[in-house]
């Protein structure tokens, strides 16, 4: 057994009979490269391929015990009742099998609640998607969701990693020698509650240490370090259609450019990183969009980015993750607010002022915010869901937003080609989590030169994703096009 932190407690709290903290990885195969065989793949051989990767990460067989009446955190607890078939799942588009039917299909799976009694994840092999023009023939797609509070998006994506090779006909990681599985004991409700006393009464110790650890930093903290160009102490952002209550309902959807453009863009600002450019992107689609509807604020709009503290070795070239890289799973993140200056009609001058937004994120130092975050660990989490659920409906009355518009986050995937079940994986896009208050969540990944600029919306936000995805498509072509001209 072993405890949630705060934060992944938050995770599950922040869950509503609406909205549910799951993120999702798609990747999208080629079974042509398959060398034993170029036949589709079978939902049995899916399962024996996942069977034999399970040591990779603890979550695949880890499931949620809730303390009575909420009095602690819950814990992870190894599944007696572990049952691979209930997770992986096999299902097939109509025809004519094409690119908008498989988001939509996606995006009816991901509004669906996970169940939190069972290890929450659930792999589904989806065929058919024949009427998809930029896929090979027989192309396959695997939908992985999982919830939030099991892994972050980096560990999501590591994850995704572990079950793929970097060969066709690579077998799977080897299992260490001293690695054992075993199902844990169902504690009882007696025993939960012992333990929560147990915490209760260290508490107040733990708090008193990380205090001591963290007085070094009090000056620092109880300096206002906020961009006043992203918020403003005296008021809060005006909502938009993406911060309200939302729906049951989902809409996902991916726009695509590579690493070359963003890089050429980025020579017109050198002070730029590859990560601003992404933003700027956003911004430029966010603004497209809501100009369109006739939406856009007077102000500034403002995105929420996840930043990983974890270390991760998805990037590096050839290397395996390792049966414990991912075994503590959870998240380990920090969040800053930074501007989308949708109020900047000129794309490099959007770009310019994000630069300056960020670099004030890091210029204040992201320690002192890890801290507290530690700090938080002794908190109770599950108050933070009730809080939001309180606030996000309280500022809706008044037109208003919590903290930001809308998140952007951005998980560097595989550099070199990765294979499932021996395809060669062509395409890879992902989802995130919509929550009240938060109805547009908006990612971007890569996977060797190619980036993904993807989204999760709330369907009754964002009714037609086909028109945001053509946004997206237009703010790189704007923003690439004002670079060419400023190198001539």
């Amino acid at each position: 057994m072993r405890q949630l932190s705060s934060a992944d407690w938050t995770m599950v709290s922040l869950d509503t009979a609406t909205a549910h903290n799951t993120i999702g990885i798609v990747g999208i195969y080629d079974p042509s490269t398959r060398t034993e065989t170029r036949d589709p793949v079978t939902y049995e051989e899916v399962l024996k391929y996942v069977e034999a990767r399970l040591h990779v990460a603890e979550s695949f067989r880890e499931r949620l015990v809730h303390v009575p009446f909420g009095l602690d955190r819950p814990w992870w607890i190894r599944d007696g009742d572990f049952d691979l078939e209930y997770h992986v799942r096999h299902i097939a588009l109509p025809r004519p099998g094409s690119w908008r039917q498989l988001c939509t299909q996606i995006a009816r799976i991901h509004a669906r609640p996970l169940d939190l009694t069972r290890p929450p994840w659930e792999l589904y092999l989806i065929d058919g998607l024949d009427g998809v023009d930029h896929l090979p023939q027989g192309a396959f797609a695997v939908f992985l969701r999982v919830h939030h509070s099991a892994i972050d998006g980096v560990a999501g994506a590591e994850i995704l990693t572990a079950l793929h090779s970097h060969e066709p006909d690579d077998g799977p990681p080897p299992v260490p020698e001293d690695y054992q599985w075993e199902p844990d004991s169902m504690p009882s409700d007696l025993g939960l509650l012992s333990r929560a006393a147990l915490h209760g009464a260290v508490r107040p110790v733990d708090v008193l240490r990380q205090v001591r650890k963290l007085a070094p930093q009090l000056p620092a903290l109880v300096t206002d370090t906020r961009d006043p160009a992203v918020t403003s102490p005296a008021s809060l952002a005006k909502a938009t259609r993406f911060n309200q209550v939302v729906s049951p309902h989902r809409v996902f959807g991916t726009a695509y450019t590579t690493l070359d453009v963003l890089k050429e863009i980025r020579a017109a600002m050198p002070q730029a990183t590859i990560n601003d450019v992404g933003v700027a992107i956003v911004g430029g689609a966010i603004r497209r969009y809501l100009l369109d509807k006739d939406e856009l604020p007077d102000e500034a709009m403002v995105a929420m980015m996840p930043i990983s503290v974890r270390p991760t070795a998805t990037r590096s070239s050839g290397t395996t993750v390792s049966a414990t890289s991912t075994g503590t799973s959870g998240n380990e993140y920090s969040v800053a607010p930074i501007t989308m200056a949708t109020d900047e009609d000129d794309p490099l001058d959007r770009l310019a002022r994000i630069v300056k937004s960020t670099a004030h994120v890091k210029d204040s130092g992201a320690h002192p915010v890890r801290s507290l975050i530690a700090m938080s660990e002794e908190a109770f989490g599950g108050l933070i869901g009730t809080v939001q659920r309180a606030a996000v409906r309280a500022l809706s009355r008044r037109g208003r937003t919590v903290a930001a518009h809308t998140l952007v986050s951005n998980v560097p995937g595989p550099l070199t080609p990765m294979y499932f079940c021996g395809a060669q994986m062509v395409d890879t896009t992902g989802l995130g989590p919509v929550l009240d208050g938060m109805g547009l969540n908006n990612g971007i990944g890569s996977y060797g030169n190619r980036v993904t600029f993807c989204f999760t919306a709330d369907r009754k936000a964002l009714p037609d994703p086909e028109v945001y995805e053509q946004c997206l498509s237009g703010a790189v072509e704007e923003l690439l096009e004002a670079a060419r001209e400023v190198q001539g």
